[in-house]
């Protein structure tokens, strides 16, 4: 399916992103809104950490009803760790949200990014959420993919269309989240809204169809954030019939399409990231061995800084998938890096290493191990580690 990295209006949503001042940037856009006409359709997912910040309690409680109509979502500032306190914070400017729009406050959920452990201002939350509301465009999503970022480079979206149950369906997204990345069931703030007629059951479902082969196989750093959260959201302003088992396959397959499309542009924008590689394990005895020996090699800190370095040290991968818990054979395993085959039998393959070196150097490649034990696999995305990651995270907070 086509995806455009592109944001898009979807019929039936609004959005908009402003500066409320919670960051330190004057003029910094870091509180977005996203509206829809009607109540909603929805679903969601959240980080598995046990350290979960208010706007996902409530986030989480909320959408139990299957319907919401507004999203809040500031940058700047966690709003995690932070008690009861916190909570009432995100209960409050839903609220506010709420009697801006003219909509149960139930049907307002919150979602914060930034630093952990500190409340943002609410009276810039109230001053900055009366200018969202007045800025409400259906052509707005890029300004609310501004609004969302922190330590991003640039704005994540993507949009696709498609034809299914006798009408023209629409899917667009927006993300943010470079670092702190690694899933459980989330990976991010990420918010999907579509304008077909689907209900919350069938957005569930959807959902977590598409998150084993999207949010969930990324990584950056190995490290999970307190405070991931995606939302998908359908306005039924498509009009379309019900889906039946084809058009929900067509549907199913879009979320899963534009949910790869900006989990890669996660990862492609990680902090400091130079190089873009994916982690492919192949021919392990189970779906969770070749899960846990690619999560490894993807996370681990020696092999990252040798991509950065464009250095094929076959000896860190392997240590990786090694010290996995994933079943392996060391004589019998098969290894390629960009391509080029560098170990086998037991041994490298010295005399391939500079060419594998070179291909290390393109902004992408594949390192794939060949475990053969068995038919199962697994693939994940993951980036470089650079000096700028150091920089960028020693320098977070001050």
């Amino acid at each position: 399916m086509k995806i455009d990295l592109e944001p898009s209006p979807v019929r039936g949503f609004r959005f908009a992103g402003v500066s409320a001042g919670f960051k330190a940037v004057a003029g910094a856009l870091d509180l977005g809104l996203i509206v829809a006409d009607h109540p909603a359709s929805a679903a969601a997912v959240f980080s598995a950490n046990r350290v979960k910040a208010a706007p996902v309690y409530v986030t989480a409680d909320r959408v139990k009803a299957g319907r919401l109509q507004a999203i809040v979502a500031n940058s700047g500032c966690a709003n995690s760790f932070t008690g009861k306190p916190g909570m009432r914070l995100a209960q409050d400017s839903c609220a506010e949200v709420a009697r801006l729009l003219g909509c149960a406050p139930e049907l307002v959920a919150p979602s914060s990014t930034g630093v952990i452990g500190h409340l943002f201002d609410f009276e810039k939350m109230k001053t900055g959420a009366a200018e969202a509301v007045r800025n409400l465009r259906e052509d707005g999503l890029g300004d609310f993919a501004r609004a969302i970022m922190t330590t991003d480079t640039r704005p994540k979206t993507a949009t696709t269309s498609f034809k299914a149950a006798g009408t023209t369906i629409t899917i667009a997204g927006a993300v943010k989240g470079v670092g702190m990345l690694s899933p459980k069931m989330a990976t991010m703030l990420g918010y999907l809204m579509t304008d077909a007629v689907v209900a919350p059951g069938a957005l569930k479902r959807s959902l977590k169809r598409a998150l084993p082969t999207s949010f969930n196989a990324i990584t950056v750093d190995g490290d999970m954030s307190t405070n991931d959260t995606v939302v998908l959201m359908a306005s039924g302003a498509a009009g379309n019939r019900a889906l039946g088992a084809r058009d929900q396959e067509t549907f199913d397959r879009a979320v899963s399409d534009i949910s790869a499309a900006l989990a890669r542009e996660l990862v492609r924008d990680g902090e400091g990231a130079t190089k873009l590689v994916t982690i492919e394990v192949r021919g392990a005895r189970s779906a969770a061995d070749a899960e846990r020996a690619a999560r490894q090699i993807a996370n681990s800190p020696l092999v990252k800084t040798a991509f950065f370095g464009c250095d094929p040290n076959v000896g860190r991968i392997l240590m990786a998938a090694g010290s996995s818990g994933a079943y392996l054979e060391s004589d019998r395993l098969v290894l390629w890096i960009g391509g080029i085959k560098v170990a086998a039998a037991g041994r490298l393959i010295t005399e391939a290493l500079p060419t594998a070196g070179k291909a290390m150097k393109e902004s992408e490649f594949t390192v794939r191990l060949d475990l053969r034990l068995g038919n199962s696999r697994a693939s994940i995305l993951t980036c470089d580690l650079s000096y700028d990651y150091v920089k960028i995270n020693a320098e977070y907070t001050t």
